[in-house]
């Protein structure tokens, strides 16, 4: 059942290495921090530096830039976005699954899986990797074949790897760069996750926020019938739950929820565009609204006014 919205942010977070203070990216929550430069493996793995690198802010909707020194040296970025995108087709994908329990969902446009992970510490993130650079399974498993810098001993090292030990003097070696394999970084999305109410139980919630989340999480087929009516009826002055339920839904509403409508709305754009549905004359519209809105009313006598001035001066200039 489709029930969560996601606010995602583009998630960069690099930490220092501790031996040689070379620049680790975040490409995965698996395992810790490794330096391909130097070959040292942090003791903190990534789980426990997105902790210490307090990410619980990205709750708020707001991306940040901040460094954090602690156990690592941490950077991190978060850039809000409006969705993500599969990397199979390319195309944008709006998921409303449960992607924290579920850990992948098939991409709606291509049908291709797409895996995302999840941290403990943090029950409603998850996290998605979008792969810029497939990697052929045979390159993976290629082997090069170089020489001890000390001893010139040959051997067969993974050029994925800038560092190798010799098997025959002890001596770390740094793999030139010429031989290095290169890859492209894939890019980090980190998913708030945000629990919606079902359809079904969509006219048991009063409070708006939720109700407004509920209609832009699921599609019309999804709502009883008459469901979405008794929702416009509950919000008769809310524009925004009507453009939802018009514009996004293609729902049509009857004539007699206008007619409800028409008696019941306080607002004067809203009464406008119902006096239009209703076929109603710029002087029934006028009148109606000018039962309950003060604002309107003194906007029409100031300008009127205003008017009545206008044309004394001219009177008084032509006399």
């Amino acid at each position: 059942m489709s029930n969560c919205n996601y606010s995602w942010f583009k998630f960069r977070m690099y930490v220092a290495c501790l031996k040689c203070g070379t620049k680790i990216p975040l490409q995965s929550l698996e395992g810790a921090p490794h330096c391909n430069d130097c070959g040292e493996t942090s003791e903190s793995s990534w789980e426990e530096l997105c902790s210490i690198a307090d990410i619980k802010d990205l709750r708020k909707g707001n991306g940040s830039n901040k460094s954090v020194y602690a156990v690592m040296q941490i950077a991190l970025n978060t850039e809000p976005i409006d969705e993500i995108a599969c990397y199979h087709c390319k195309n944008k994908i709006d998921l409303h699954e449960d992607l924290i329990q579920q850990k992948s969902c098939d991409c709606p446009s291509c049908n291709e899986k797409l895996n995302f992970e999840t941290i403990s510490s943090y029950n409603d993130f998850t996290f998605y990797r979008y792969i810029n650079q497939k990697m052929d399974p045979a390159q993976l498993k290629t082997v090069i074949a170089v020489h001890c810098a000390a001893c010139g001993a040959p051997m067969k090292k993974d050029p994925g790897k800038i560092n190798y030990h010799c098997d025959f003097c002890g001596v770390e070696n740094i793999l030139p760069i010429a031989l290095r394999q290169k890859r492209v970084l894939d890019d980090i999305f980190a998913g708030v996750q945000e629990k919606i109410i079902l359809p079904e139980k969509l006219l048991e919630v009063n409070e708006l926020q939720k109700i407004i989340a509920c209609l832009k999480g699921n599609k019309k087929e999804a709502f009883a019938a008459n469901s979405l009516n008794t929702v416009m009826l509950k919000f008769p002055d809310n524009l925004q739950v009507y453009h939802i339920i018009v514009n996004d839904l293609k729902h049509t509403f009857p004539n007699e929820v206008f007619e409800k409508l028409w008696e019941t709305s306080k607002s004067a754009v809203f009464l406008k565009i119902i006096g239009q549905k209703l076929n109603k004359s710029e002087s029934e519209i006028t009148k109606r609204i000018k039962k309950f809105d003060k604002n309107y009313k003194q906007q029409e006598q100031t300008s009127k006014k205003e008017e009545k001035g206008f044309f004394d001066s001219l009177k008084k200039i032509f006399e």
